[in-house]
């Protein structure tokens, strides 16, 4: 548990001290968010989760614990029906929730980025957003396990997500400077049910690195959520929510997993 609270310490310090001093440099217009210091504040302050996981595992001094972390991190052999679960869920949920934004209200959709650009933004959306994960499930995640039910690690670990996000909402140059806050945490508690789910099911770090990519790539093409103050934002967010909270109920551990100690509720 001490060790769980040093992450987070280290992480959220490296994080807001980064984020912070960019937020306000652009706002004073000293730096411009896209010259090298502001592209480098912005990095580091998002690497933050990557970095410490990393730095935890490793001063463990465990060459058990060790081989085990690097195991998760790369592991590719899982069911294809995990990979398009990974891929597929985010663009579905985005896609989802605006069609059920024209049907229900004025909105028109517009994006004129083509579909295939998707698949061109996955890889970079992997490096600047998806490795997030190996902070959030392969270190987080993996310490809570045994400690807290799968519903309970799914909203704590969303709330600790939304939260880490916190200084971007004073960034200009970055989507979240237009984001609802509140509706932006139930949208990170939300997509947590579906991480939670799948690293639990899969243990591949690997996997949840590319779910948490795909969501920043559907939003990049167009079939993402809007994080406004509105009912049926919330209304359908909390209704996504339900359904990964029903996933996680549900859940059963797969042949190869060993969450046979998880308290499912």
């Amino acid at each position: 548990m001490k060790q769980i609270i040093w992450f987070l310490i280290c992480t959220f310090s490296l994080t807001y001290l980064s984020h912070g001093v960019l937020a306000y440099v652009t706002t004073t217009h000293d730096v411009a968010f896209n010259s090298f210091i502001g592209q480098s504040l912005f990095i580091i302050g998002g690497s933050s989760p990557t970095v410490f996981a990393i730095i935890f595992v490793l001063s463990q001094r465990d060459a058990t614990a060790i081989k085990a972390f690097k195991k998760k991190l790369f592991s590719i052999n899982c069911s294809f029906s995990f990979w398009f679960f990974a891929i597929g869920i985010p663009v579905f949920l985005g896609g989802l929730f605006q069609l059920l934004y024209i049907w229900l209200s004025n909105h028109t959709f517009y994006s004129d980025v083509p579909f295939y650009f998707f698949f061109m933004v996955l890889f970079t959306s992997i490096l600047f957003g998806g490795i997030e994960e190996i902070g959030w499930r392969g270190f987080l995640q993996e310490r809570l396990m045994t400690r807290t039910s799968l519903v309970s690690m799914a909203v704590l670990i969303g709330i600790v997500w939304g939260l880490w996000h916190v200084p971007l909402f004073f960034i200009e140059n970055v989507s979240h400077y237009t984001f609802g806050f509140f509706p932006f945490m139930l949208g990170a508690i939300m997509f947590s049910t579906y991480l939670t789910w799948l690293y639990a099911k899969t243990k591949s770090i690997l996997l949840t690195i590319i779910f948490h990519a795909s969501i920043n790539a559907s939003a990049v093409i167009g079939l993402g959520l809007m994080f406004n103050h509105t009912l049926l934002t919330y209304t359908i967010i909390i209704g996504f929510m339900l359904l990964g909270f029903y996933l996680l109920i549900s859940f059963r551990p797969s042949e190869k997993g060993n969450y046979d100690r998880i308290p499912y509720l």
